[in-house]
C-alpha cells in the first residue's frame, strides 16, 4: 500500500518563482520527473501574473516568441520550453 506523502505550503515572489522555474529548466532529464508538481504549480502562477498583468503572447515565425504588455511594449525572445509545450503551431 502506498503512503501519502504530506504536503506543504511556500511562499514566493516573481522573482524567486523565475528562479525556481529556470533552476528545475536546468536539471538533468532524470531529476525533472521529481520536480514535475512544483513546475506546473510555478508555471501556473507565472501565467497568472502575465494574465492579471495583459501581457499578450505571440509564437512567430522561426519560433521567437513575442510579449506585447498591456501598454503596448514588445519584446521579441526566444521561448522558454514550458510556453511551447503543447503547442501545435511551433515552427
Amino acid at each position: 500500500m502506498a503512503t501519502q506523502l504530506p504536503t506543504y505550503t511556500i511562499t514566493v515572489n516573481m522573482f524567486e518563482a523565475g528562479v525556481l522555474i529556470s533552476m528545475i529548466e536546468g536539471q538533468e532529464e532524470r531529476v525533472k520527473p521529481s520536480l514535475s508538481g512544483v513546475r506546473k504549480q510555478i508555471i501556473g502562477l507565472l501565467e497568472d501574473t502575465e494574465k492579471a498583468a495583459g501581457v499578450v503572447k505571440k509564437l512567430l515565425p522561426g519560433g521567437m516568441l513575442e510579449l506585447t504588455a498591456a501598454d503596448g511594449t514588445k519584446l521579441i525572445r526566444p521561448p522558454q520550453p514550458w510556453e511551447v509545450e503543447g503547442k501545435d503551431d511551433r515552427t
